[in-house]
């Protein structure tokens, strides 16, 4: 089970292709992790989310998301040279 203690974060972008080209390359040298998906604009500030203050005009929709690997800190290393 992945704890704050026992994993480190691999990786922190905002590009898809290259979130898939990891995993798939962890998943193939078998080495375990977890993923988090953060919507920026769906963060909540004061009265509402940024999206429903703002509006999502002029925000690339390629940049909406933000994505993190975590692996186990045993395997980081590993995991480090394979990326």
């Amino acid at each position: 089970m992945f704890t704050v203690f026992n994993s480190e974060s691999l990786w922190i972008g905002t590009d898809l292709k290259l979130f898939n080209r990891i995993r798939d390359a962890l998943k193939d040298a078998d080495i375990p992790y977890k993923y988090k998906t953060k919507n920026h604009l769906s963060d909540w500030g004061g009265h509402g989310t940024v999206r429903g203050r703002t509006g999502s005009a002029g925000n690339p929709t390629d940049q909406m998301y933000q994505y993190e690997i975590f692996v186990y800190s045993k395997d980081y290393e590993r995991a480090r040279r394979l990326i």
